[in-house]
């Protein structure tokens, strides 16, 4: 056994940043990184929402979150409404031309796990979540 928890952290840690690199790739065409997809998918699922629940749904700092959203409305992906009783409280959404490109994104996502998860049965992959999801809460 010497080793094998080494090893599976260490095969975990490859696999995750193949993950990423092979998504960064598929995105590149669409001028979004992973980070900024994931904003991108929040706000497409949540919307309107506040950078605070942005952050918790995404699991990232708020100056990060902050960060991407900045980029996001530059790149006329994201609008930003202030509440007309609370002006301390900012809505985001997806702009017209970010609900477009969210769809596109979504099936090269889509596509991309199709290609990780082939020959992968999904009564595996349930099984394969619910060991992270306990790897998780050992870390926490």
């Amino acid at each position: 056994m010497r080793g094998f928890y080494e090893d599976v952290a260490f095969r975990t840690n490859v696999v995750a940043k193949k993950t990423s690199l092979h998504l960064q790739h598929g995105l590149e065409r669409f001028d979004v990184t992973p980070e900024q997809w994931s904003v991108l998918n929040v706000v497409d699922q949540k919307a309107p929402i506040s950078q605070r629940h942005i952050a918790a749904f995404t699991e990232k700092d708020a100056p990060t979150v902050n960060r991407i959203i900045d980029v996001l409305i530059r790149k006329n992906l994201m609008t930003k409404a202030i509440d007309a009783q609370d002006r301390r409280i900012t809505s985001l959404a997806l702009s017209t031309e970010g609900k477009q490109k969210v769809q596109l994104i979504r099936n090269v996502v889509e596509e991309t796990c199709t290609h990780f998860y082939r020959g992968i049965a999904d009564t595996e992959l349930e099984v394969y979540l619910d060991i992270l999801a306990r790897i998780e809460n050992n870390l926490e």
